[in-house]
């Protein structure tokens, strides 16, 4: 079974995960920080959703700061992937993926495969780009 995993703050990553739970037909859960504030080092989780009843998982979480959102950074760290197969997808406003993009699929792969997941596939939505929809249909084939 698949299950999608998120965190979205001001709302863009939750478009694009609501776009492929349709597709894939498949549950959506949020992870939910205590507090939104980009500036606190270690947020407190209140939903931290398990993924015990997933053979593949789908992680969404937007760049802040050019890396990987905290709060997604703390859900990582508290999970266990032994055994997962995981899709990663990220969203940004930068127009390059060096300005963040990329850092941040990275730092989510090592995280994931320090918890024992296996990483199938990794996408980059850029919000800013004139191929942001093209990048979008593309996740949604490969993905499902």
């Amino acid at each position: 079974m698949i299950g999608i995993i998120l965190y979205s703050k001001t709302g863009e990553t939750r478009k694009i995960a609501m776009r492929l739970k349709e597709k894939l037909d498949c549950p959506l859960h949020e992870i939910i920080p205590e507090s939104y504030d980009p500036k606190i080092i270690k947020p407190v989780l209140i939903e931290s959703p398990e993924i015990g009843a997933f053979d593949t998982v789908i992680l969404g979480s937007p760049v802040h700061g050019f890396q990987v959102a905290k709060v997604m950074r703390e859900y990582l760290l508290q999970k266990d992937f032994t055994g997962k197969t995981v899709d990663l997808m990220i969203t940004h406003y930068f127009p390059f993926k060096w300005l963040g993009g990329s850092q941040a699929l990275k730092e989510m792969k090592r995280l994931v495969e320090q918890k024992g997941g296996t990483i199938r596939h990794q996408t980059s939505i850029n919000w800013s780009s004139k191929k942001r929809e093209t990048s979008v249909l593309e996740m949604l084939d490969l993905y499902s």
